[in-house]
């Protein structure tokens, strides 16, 4: 009907009267009566009569241990099977379809749950307009809790019920998993604790309907319950009610962008049968405020003003009409649009050149150049052949539960669809009553409510085999974000480059090889690689330079460690990911398509040789090109939601900045680490003369009395050690190791601390000790040296402003690491830059990290300890990936204490008052430097203990070990300046008691390679004592140099 029609005289047909829902719950607790809502289990077996076979797998013959060549086999050998085969132990993830076990009407999704840590999000009624609800099986002071921090408690989940208004924190045991949400694209395991993933390539999903205006209304007989619901739809016979939707993609003129806001007119019938567009759509209340966007059949209420100053298409503004009714019709009247990218090759004129304004209105998308981008693989034939052939309003074909859908075809579906069939269980499958518009005013309410789904997933794992699962018999990889973990079809490089850059070219990155992954071999971490004969492929960054070209296969294959190769980002693609299509990439394609861009499309496939099939979803007709993944560029992935369009958290906001009385934080579970680092007289160091802390407000004769001649010193004893290097190249002469020399200390702007004679304090380190604590080493744990700062220390261009408060606060910060650092910890600063240190730490033995050497560089601002030092750490991984999650490549090290993360809980912090420097170096000895660094990732640590994250653990610490190794070759190799001397002394001396950390880490690497190739059935993995077979490539690398090094100094 013609929704701009403002006559208000027209004569009010005959209706039924409408009056308020007030018995949904008993009305749907009629229908799910029987089988309407099945579990996955019973709907996977309903699904297929056959039984199920076990998969295929891709065979190879190539051994891990010698690099042999075999000829492919075609994919088309690949069997399919279908896989039934249900976990013994159900694990819910968000977005999961889930019931009640004693009421299985009550249909819900998940919103958050313990194992999804992105779904952490801190004070969660945030979020929801009605209250959170809480279990009666959950403890109060735990639903507290995760009101406050928003992580379930384990074992529970927080749902929103579809089926009624409401949203409650719930245990897991109390749910029944109906589906699971997979799309395409996406990577799962049958089991988390596996170390196969395979990448879904296909879904097919049925659904159970509900008509949404019988929902609301309650114009129900009981003999009409059986013919509500309809059971077993495809949801390729669907389409949204809505034209356009947020996260769409849209072509206008030469531009792409993606949808961020819709704003929709909203059409309701009052009780009387009026009919009113209401002025202001977004001051109706929705019945479930769950819902962020109403829909045709929803109820909604508002105000009589609203109403009053509405545009009425039937009848007129009565006052004594309660303001509350049926949505009839909404229609889109403006769109919000980020654009992403504008096509190759585009038109020069103005309006092709220019981005296309932030909000469009429907004049602009009545426009032939305005197009959106459809996902279902058959869209042209799938639409109505009639008054829909034109309409881009039907162009969404994913499918969830609590989604306004139609049919495509509703008249073909009420012939389907008569309530004559039954499905695979014996249950009746259900009937389409079509409601005629002319009992509707015209309007067309055969719009039906997603209560359930049932999907079937295509995966192809990564042994190339291929298999049909029941959604909820997967789940999602945790490792998805593994940057060494590939799948068939990706485009893999070398991490070695062909030839050596000269100057002009250091920026640029080629690599030694390009292919592309043919298998994986994941528990050994070995993929099988077919290169590319004669790849023209540079890299700038993460960019490709064009022009590039793979160009054509070998006909061998060759077995890899997964860690001696990467994924190029330019080239690796996704299934799903949006692309831009190079001019001329393609030929003929105009001639198949003539309307629509042609220029632009969706991944639907990798193929194993190198190329990727784009379906150009937004020309007509829908085509499929196949072209090489150099002529592609992408343009958005699904992975770009949370770095483009999500709104940033706040720098250092903590969920007790507001909630504080809330709080039941025990702050000696923060310090208990400090009780290990005791002075002399069993305090812990970290809380030691807390009241002695300088500030500005400090009397100076306080401090004087503490420590005197503070001001005035006559002599300071320093230590030289070896000059500034001026170049990693620079050969220098060492000077002996702890000379002194009688420096005289003037005005400057930073003046030199008294040496403190107070007794050394021997602290116990909290992994183990690869250093003798009581061997008569040569070394100063703490020295401030008379040679200027090294050329290379990360600070050295920044100054901080002399005062005296700073003054005497650096005198205490050293006195504290005169007497009480660790022995695996050595501190060095300059008596002519004594605001920066430079500080050397040993891995802790029993870590990946054992034997290691780590090199931090500090600042202290002139506003300490108002403010934490600032931190930069030494990365010695060339790129290959961070050893730590919380020291990135860049230097950043991400502690609470150094500000560079929120504190989970108070006390957590810097402290002006309490904490020190030496705080900050145990912190990240005994915090960073950890057995399992795979728990330091943020939000991480609360699933230590679960089975289902050791594999994931195991693989980070493994590689954080092999990685480790090359800082002992790099601290050997070149020069680390001012630690020469000491770290000459620590691994390479032969002296009495020396601590000879080469021939240890030499030792320990060849144990851990001898267990670690000694096959054992049932055997695990550690990470640490037992790795793969990938990383024993690695390591075994690692030990060859070190050897080397070990015998050319000797």
């Amino acid at each position: 009907m013609d929704s701009d029609n403002d006559d208000v005289t027209n004569p009010t047909p005959t209706l039924p009267p409408y009056t308020a829902p007030s018995w949904i719950e008993r009305l749907v607790r009629q229908l799910f009566v029987g089988n309407l809502l099945r579990p996955a289990a019973a709907a996977a077996a309903a699904s297929s009569s056959s039984t199920p076979a076990e998969s295929a797998r891709f065979a190879r013959t190539s051994e891990t241990s010698n690099i042999t060549t075999t000829t492919p086999t075609s994919s088309s050998h690949v069997a399919r099977t279908l896989s039934t085969m249900a976990t013994d132990v159900v694990r819910f993830c968000v977005e999961d379809t889930v019931s009640l076990k004693s009421d299985k009407y009550m249909v819900g999704v998940v919103d958050r749950s313990f194992g999804d840590v992105d779904s952490h999000e801190p004070r969660p009624q945030r979020d929801y307009g009605d209250d959170i609800e809480c279990h009666d099986d959950i403890p109060r002071d735990q639903f507290t809790k995760f009101m406050r921090a928003g992580i379930p408690p384990r074992g529970t989940v927080l749902v929103s019920w579809q089926t009624q208004f409401k949203t409650e924190l719930i245990p897991e045991a109390r749910l029944d998993l109906l589906d699971r949400a997979l799309c395409v694209g996406d990577v799962v395991k049958r089991d988390v604790k596996d170390p196969m993933s395979g990448t879904v390539i296909g879904t097919k999903a049925t659904c159970t309907l509900f008509p949404a205006s019988m929902f609301n209304s309650g114009q129900l007989t009981q003999g009409l319950t059986d013919e509500l619901s309809i059971r077993g739809i495809s949801a390729d016979e669907l389409i949204n009610v809505h034209e356009y939707n947020e996260g769409a993609l849209v072509v206008y003129n030469d531009w792409i962008g993606r949808i961020d806001q819709v704003q929709d007119e909203v059409a309701i019938r009052l009780s009387n049968n009026s009919v009113v567009i209401v002025e202001n759509a977004d001051d109706l209340e929705n019945d479930d405020t769950v819902l962020d966007r109403i829909s045709v059949g929803d109820t909604v209420k508002t105000k009589k003003g609203n109403l009053r100053r509405g545009r009425w298409k039937y009848g007129a503004y009565e006052p004594n009409i309660r303001p509350q009714g049926m949505v009839v019709e909404t229609r889109t009247v403006t769109l919000d649009v980020r654009w992403l990218a504008r096509r190759f090759g585009g038109g020069t004129a103005l309006s092709d050149i220019m981005e296309p304004p932030p909000r469009l209105t429907t004049d602009d998308l009545d426009q032939p150049s305005f197009h959106v981008y459809d996902a279902s693989p058959n869209a042209v034939a799938a639409l109505p052949v009639l008054d829909n052939y034109e309409d881009r309003s039907y162009h969404v074909a994913e499918i969830a539960v609590g989604d306004h859908v139609r049919f495509k075809d509703l008249t073909g579906a009420a012939i389907k669809y008569d309530g004559t069939h039954t499905l695979p269980d014996g249950s009746p499958q259900g009937k389409l009553t079509r409601l005629p518009r002319t009992e509707s005013l015209g309007y067309d309410l055969n719009v039906y409510i997603v209560l359930q789904t049932h999907t079937k997933v295509t995966v192809q794992w990564q042994d190339l085999s291929i298999t049909e699962d029941m959604s909820p018999s997967l789940v999602p990889d945790p490792n998805v974000e593994d940057d060494d973990e590939v799948w068939p079809g990706e485009i893999v490089c070398t991490k070695d480059q062909r030839i050596e850059r000269d100057t002009d070219t250091q920026w640029t990155f080629e690599p030694a090889k390009v292919g592309v992954v043919q298998s994986v071999k994941p528990r050994d971490r070995i993929a099988t690689v077919r290169w590319f004969q004669h790849p023209k492929v540079q890299f700038l960054g993460e960019d490709l330079i064009p022009p590039s070209e793979t160009g054509p296969l070998h006909e061998s294959t060759e077995d890899v460690s997964l860690y001696d190769i990467r994924s190029t980002p330019s080239l690796t693609r996704r299934r799903g990911d949006f692309v831009l299509i190079h001019p001329d990439s393609v030929v003929g394609v105009r001639d198949i398509c003539p309307l629509g861009p042609d220029w632009f499309g969706e991944i639907i496939d990798l193929g194993l040789d190198g190329k990727v099939t784009v379906r150009l979803g937004a020309a007509k007709p829908v085509v499929d090109v196949r072209l090489a993944v150099e002529h592609v560029t992408l343009v958005y992935s699904s992975d770009m939601d949370n770095s483009m369009f999500d709104m940033p958290t706040l720098e250092g906001e903590s969920v007790e900045d507001s909630e504080e009385d809330d709080s039941d934080f025990d702050s000696a579970s923060f310090n208990e680490m400090w009780i290990e680092y005791e002075g002399m007289e069993g305090e812990p160091i970290g809380n030691s003369n807390e009241e002695d802390w300088s500030t500005e407000e400090e009397e100076e004769d306080d401090d004087n009395d503490s420590m005197p001649g503070l001001e005035t010193p006559d002599r300071v004893e320093t230590s030289k050690t070896t000059p500034e290097l001026h170049s990693e190249g620079e050969q220098i002469s060492p000077m002996g190791m702890n000379r002194s020399t009688d420096i005289t200390v003037s005005s400057a702007p930073i003046s030199c601390p008294m040496d403190v004679d107070d007794p050394p304090v021997s602290i116990p380190p909290p992994h183990g000790d690869c250093l003798d604590a009581d061997a008569d080493a040569p070394l100063e744990s703490f020295l401030i040296l008379d040679t200027p700062p090294p050329s290379n220390h990360h600070y050295l261009d920044v100054f901080s402003a002399s005062s005296s408060a700073f003054t005497r606060r650096i005198a205490k910060e050293h006195k504290i690491l005169r007497t009480s650092l660790p022995p695996n910890i050595f501190v060095r600063t300059w008596e002519s830059r004594l605001d920066l240190i430079r500080v050397l730490m040993i891995g802790p033995s029993d870590t990946p990290y054992e034997y290691a050497p780590f090199v931090i560089d500090f600042h202290l601002d002139s506003s300490y300890p108002q403010v934490p030092p600032e931190a930069f750490f030494h990365s010695w991984t060339n790129g290959d990936g961070p050893c730590n999650p919380n020291l990135y490549e860049d230097g950043k090290i991400c502690l609470s204490l150094l500000g560079t993360w929120h504190s989970d809980e108070r006390n957590e912090g810097w402290s002006p008052t309490k904490s020190t420097l030496l705080q900050v170096l145990v912190s990240i000895m005994g915090l960073v430097l950890v057995k399992e660094p795979y728990y330091n990732e943020a939000g991480y640590d609360v699933h230590r203990q679960a089975p289902e994250t050791k594999l994931s653990s195991a693989l980070y610490t493994e590689r954080a070990y092999f990685r480790a190794r090359a800082f002992i070759v790099r601290a050997l190799t070149t020069d680390v300046d001012p630690f020469k001397e000491e770290i000459k002394y620590l691994y390479l001396s032969k002296m009495d008691g020396a601590p000879r950390l080469l021939e240890k880490a030499i030792t320990a690497s060849k144990d851990v390679l001898e267990q670690s190739e000694q096959v054992e059935d049932g055997v695990e993995r550690d990470g640490l004592r037992r790795i793969s077979l990938g990383a024993v490539v690695m390591l075994r690398r690692q030990v060859q140099r070190l050897e080397a090094l070990q015998a050319g100094m000797m």
